[in-house]
């Protein structure tokens, strides 16, 4: 019997119904940490906000990108896109007191089992310099000037130690919330390619494959990447498994890494990006039905 569990829940993008589903499975009052996009894309991302902002002390979340965009459009340095799903946040009775709550959460978060982000850690960042620069992050979004720094939010930085101000906040977040390939030599960061492994470039290879990683040895449990699928390995932790794409929404137990989901209906054709109504059956084309996140998707591949 496991003690003292703890629970890593991947990607949420505002589905209720695969939250409240997957919170059956678990224990009432185990903690959780939400690995960050918990809202966008998908129908509910208020409701999700609000059950995930209700729970309390139990959980403890990341910031991930939509996250962030969220709180950028409430800093005025963004807008609410066609694809978006978060302007009725916006227009809620209680919508400064999420955005004030949301602010506040992490960017990184560790126990004694392993190191939580929503995307990645830098592969040339050791682990104090990753909780020296999340720490850095999080100040500044908590912090009185949040509003000025997320104008400089957007962008294609990657980390160099000489960067400073907007910049350098920019590449910080970019590295732990947008991250997926790097150059296989040189470790820099590709924001362009975004599918499976397989279709990248040759010299590109994931973040966590990077050959002289400093943190190689150090657990990393994150979300972000749904066309991964579910990895499970000593080393890394991957479970955003597309639950908004009718994939499946994951939670893994620590210590001992037990796997607990919940299937997920389809909102989103995550090829064409075409929303489509809730439904349990969905077939894409035919060309894509090796999509590794399973569910109506084809069968759940898991890496160990």
């Amino acid at each position: 019997m496991v003690t003292n569990p703890y629970f890593a829940i991947g990607d949420l993008q505002g589905c209720l119904e695969s939250l409240d589903g997957l919170l059956e499975q678990l224990p009432e009052d185990a903690p959780l940490i939400f690995l960050g996009d918990l809202v966008n894309r998908g129908p509910e991302s208020l409701a999700t906000l609000r059950r995930v902002a209700g729970l309390g002390s139990r959980a403890r979340c990341l910031l991930g990108n939509h996250d962030l965009h969220l709180l950028a459009v409430a800093a005025g340095a963004s807008k609410v896109h066609k694809k978006d799903t978060i302007g009725e946040i916006f227009e809620a009775p209680d919508a400064d007191e999420l955005i004030e709550w949301l602010r506040h959460q992490s960017i990184m978060i560790e126990t004694e089992d392993a190191v939580f982000v929503h995307a990645g850690v830098h592969p040339l960042w050791t682990l104090e310099k990753a909780r020296g620069l999340a720490r850095e992050a999080e100040a500044v979004l908590s912090g009185p000037d949040w509003k000025a720094m997320l104008q400089q939010m957007y962008g294609n930085s990657d980390w160099d130690d000489g960067l400073k101000g907007g910049e350098r906040m920019q590449a910080i977040l970019n590295c732990f919330t947008r991250m997926r390939f790097v150059d296989k030599k040189t470790a820099e960061l590709d924001f362009k390619q975004k599918e499976d492994i397989g279709s990248a470039p040759k010299h590109l290879i994931p973040w966590f494959e990077y050959s002289k990683r400093p943190m190689a040895g150090t657990p990393i449990c994150f979300g972000h990447w749904s066309m991964l699928g579910l990895i499970r390995r000593d080393d890394i932790v991957a479970i955003d498994t597309g639950c908004l794409w009718g994939g499946k929404l994951t939670a893994v137990r620590f210590p001992d890494r037990r796997i607990y989901q919940e299937d997920c209906p389809c909102w989103a054709d995550p090829f064409k990006y075409k929303y489509v109504r809730i439904r349990r059956s969905f077939r894409l084309r035919p060309s894509f039905r090796t999509w590794p996140a399973g569910g109506a998707c084809g069968p759940l591949r898991v890496q160990r």
